[in-house]
């Protein structure tokens, strides 16, 4: 394999996001979790639905994370100002 010596070796670096979240970002992908969250617990509470279950855990799930992320980004950006 061809190797150039001017560019350093991926596997020294450490992982990185190719397009990080802007601070200003977090409470809106909180928001969208939260709508998420919303949505599986609307689809649970259906009667004729099978995966009544399941959907209800995940859209818990959702809530409690998006509602962590959403407090969070909050928090950050009124540190920020």
């Amino acid at each position: 394999m061809l190797r150039l010596s001017s560019h350093p070796s991926l596997a020294n670096l450490p992982p990185q996001a190719v397009n990080e979240l802007s601070p200003s970002g977090v409470p809106i992908l909180g928001l969208v979790l939260v709508v998420i969250g919303g949505f599986l617990l609307w689809r649970a509470a259906r009667p004729s639905n099978v995966s009544r279950r399941e959907e209800r855990r995940g859209g818990v799930a959702f809530l409690v994370l998006g509602c962590v992320i959403g407090v969070a980004g909050l928090v950050d950006l009124g540190l920020d100002l």
